[in-house]
């Protein structure tokens, strides 16, 4: 009998040691399985992104290093002097095109302008028949006006990166042309934007920093190929200023002009 007790009593410290060992090295596991998540989203919040500056044949790159969780610029690499040196003086220029544009790229090429008419002038040679406004205009109430000209484009804004929550007050539906001079509740608060048109139609954005079409602008161009594109993300694209790399286009736009045409 006392046999028989000591071997029952064997086999259960044994099984319990065997499912003791088994649960552990499952806990681990899952641990380890949660841990590489948790690395995996911390990772996937940090984005690096390019840009490849031409001032009027002078070349310069710079890698910002965004953390798009708390939407804050960690680290700026490159040749950082040559852009503090041309964003940084007191007539910095006005105009920032992007060139070749894709959606969501992060390598993006950067054509920079001293002043918006010469970004005008660009676009014409890209285009050729570019049907552009005189966008230098002198702060008087006769610039501070909307205008409109029906057409083919439709075009959209948003609060939120990614096309979330759409600015339905701003939302132009089938234009040549448009412009907005103040935007009121949408004032300072756009995240992203995109653009739709047919086959065969070319699109042109510009924002503005200000209202009145004034201050620094960020611009896109649609070749005829194209029948939608968006910037979905404005903190991927910086200001001009000494500052440069601490200010994006995030909530920063208070008129706009669009073009499909």
């Amino acid at each position: 009998m006392k046999t028989t007790f000591k071997l029952y009593l064997s086999f259960f410290v044994l099984f319990f040691m065997i499912t003791s060992c088994d649960k552990e090295e499952l806990n681990i596991e899952e641990s380890s399985i949660e841990e590489a998540k948790n690395f995996e989203n911390k990772a996937t919040e940090i984005v690096e992104i390019t840009h490849n500056y031409d001032y009027y044949g002078e070349k310069f790159k710079i890698l910002y290093v965004l953390d798009t969780k708390e939407s804050q610029i960690l680290k700026v690499d490159g040749d950082v002097q040559i852009a503090e040196r041309i964003f940084g003086k007191e007539d910095a220029p006005q105009g920032l095109f992007f060139e070749d544009y894709k959606e969501g790229d992060t390598t993006i090429n950067v054509k920079v302008f001293k002043t918006n008419n010469e970004v005008d002038g660009y676009v014409e040679k890209l285009a050729g028949d570019f049907p552009k406004e005189t966008s230098e205009q002198q702060v008087t109430k006769e610039a501070c006006v909307d205008g409109s000209i029906n057409g083919s484009g439709t075009f959209y804004f948003y609060y939120h990166i990614n096309y979330v929550t759409e600015m339905t007050g701003i939302r132009r539906t089938n234009k040549y042309y448009y412009k907005d001079w103040n935007l009121g509740i949408y004032n300072d608060h756009m995240s992203s934007l995109r653009v739709t048109k047919p086959w065969g139609r070319r699109a042109y954005i510009r924002l503005y920093q200000h209202s009145c079409y004034n201050g620094r602008t960020l611009n896109f161009y649609s070749p005829y190929y194209q029948t939608s594109v968006g910037a979905r993300d404005l903190r991927r694209y910086r200001l001009s200023g000494w500052w440069f790399w601490k200010k994006s286009w995030n909530d920063k736009t208070s008129s706009y002009r669009v073009w499909a045409w």
